[in-house]
C-alpha cells in the first residue's frame, strides 16, 4: 500500500493564521513585518528559490525586498550591507540564499548575522545555540530561531504521527544548512542518528540498518530499492533538476513508492520549510512588539 508523507497540507496549517497575525502587527506597529534577502544570481537556483520565498512573503502581507549580490562583492561590503540592516528597527527578518560567491563562504559571515533576524538561523550565534541544547524542550524554549529546512523535517514526521524516540535515523548530507542541524534536532528528540556524507563508506549497509533514512545529498536516485527495508520511512530533502526538467529528489521515487513510506519532491519537505519561514518573519515582528 502506498504511503505518501506529503507536506501540503501541513504547509497550509501552518501558513493559515499567517495573514491575520500579519495584519495584527501592521495595526500594532503601523508597518508590515518586512524581510530583506541577500541573493547571488550566480547560483540560479538559490536565486530561483528567494524569489519564490520573497514572492510567498508579499502574498502573507509581508514587505520583502531582494539585495542583489555580485560576484566581486568582498566580504567588506557584505559586512556592509549587514550592518545597513541590522541597524534599521524596521527590517524584521534577513535571509541570506545560498550559496554565495566562494568569497563570501566563511564564518566571519555567519559571525555577522544578527540573531534577532536571523529567521533561518544560519549565524553563528543562532547555530551554536541550537548545539547548545540536548532536549528538545531546550530547542523549543530558545529566543533564537533555528534552521528552516531541518525544523520542517521534524514537523513532517510528527504530522505524520511518526514517533521519533528509539528510532535510528540515517542523515546522508552533513552541510550546515541541512544535515548537521538536523542530526541535532534529531537526537534531541532521543533519536539515534547517523550522519553520513560523501567520504562513509558501505552507505547501503548503514541504510539498510536504520528505521529511518533522510537524504539531503541532490544527487539523482541515490537511494534505491536495495538500499532501504520494506517499511523504511524515507524522507527526500533535496531538490534536484533531472534531464527531462522534471524536479525530483535522491529517492528513486517511483520504484520505493510501494514498498515504503515516502516524501515526494515536489510536495515534500519543500512546502512545509517556506511555511516554516513564513512563521518565522512573523514571529520576530511580534517579538519586537512584545
Amino acid at each position: 500500500m502506498t504511503t505518501i508523507l506529503e507536506g501540503r497540507t501541513l504547509a497550509n496549517k501552518i501558513k493559515e493564521p499567517l495573514k491575520q497575525r500579519a495584519y495584527e502587527i501592521y495595526k500594532k506597529i503601523g508597518r508590515r513585518a518586512s524581510l530583506i534577502g541577500f541573493g547571488w544570481k550566480g547560483d540560479a537556483a538559490g536565486f530561483y528559490y528567494l524569489n519564490k520565498e520573497v514572492e510567498a512573503a508579499r502574498k502573507t502581507g509581508i514587505d520583502a525586498d531582494i539585495v542583489l549580490l555580485e560576484e566581486s562583492t568582498q566580504p567588506k561590503q557584505l559586512f556592509t550591507l549587514l550592518d545597513a540592516v541590522f541597524s534599521k528597527n524596521t527590517i524584521d527578518a534577513i535571509l541570506i540564499a545560498k550559496p554565495l560567491p566562494p568569497q563570501l563562504n566563511g564564518l566571519d559571515i555567519a559571525a555577522n548575522i544578527n540573531p534577532a533576524q536571523d529567521i533561518d538561523g544560519a549565524g553563528l550565534i543562532s547555530m551554536g545555540r541550537l548545539f547548545m541544547c540536548k532536549t528538545w524542550a531546550e530547542i523549543e524554549n530558545l529566543k533564537t530561531f533555528i534552521p528552516c529546512c531541518p525544523k520542517a523535517v521534524i514537523r513532517l514526521l510528527e504530522f505524520h504521527k511518526i514517533n521519533l524516540e528509539g528510532t535510528k535515523v540515517a542523515v546522508i548530507g552533513r552541510s550546515n544548512t541541512v544535515g548537521s542541524p538536523l542530526a541535532k534536532m534529531l537526537t534531541a528528540k532521543n533519536a539515534t542518528v547517523t550522519l553520513c556524507h560523501s567520504k562513509t563508506k558501505n552507505l547501503k549497509e548503514i541504510t539498510l540498518n536504520n528505521d529511518i533514512v533522510i537524504s539531503a545529498v541532490g544527487k539523482i536516485n541515490l537511494i534505491k530499492k536495495d538500499f532501504v527495508k520494506k517499511g523504511t520511512i524515507l524522507i527526500d530533502v533535496a531538490t534536484v533538476v533531472n534531464e527531462e526538467g522534471k524536479c525530483v529528489g535522491d529517492m528513486d521515487f517511483e520504484n520505493l513508492k510501494d514498498f515504503c513510506p515516502i516524501s515526494p519532491v515536489p510536495g515534500g519537505v519543500g512546502p512545509v520549510t517556506l511555511a516554516c519561514l513564513l512563521e518565522n518573519i512573523i514571529i520576530s515582528a511580534e517579538r519586537k512588539i512584545k
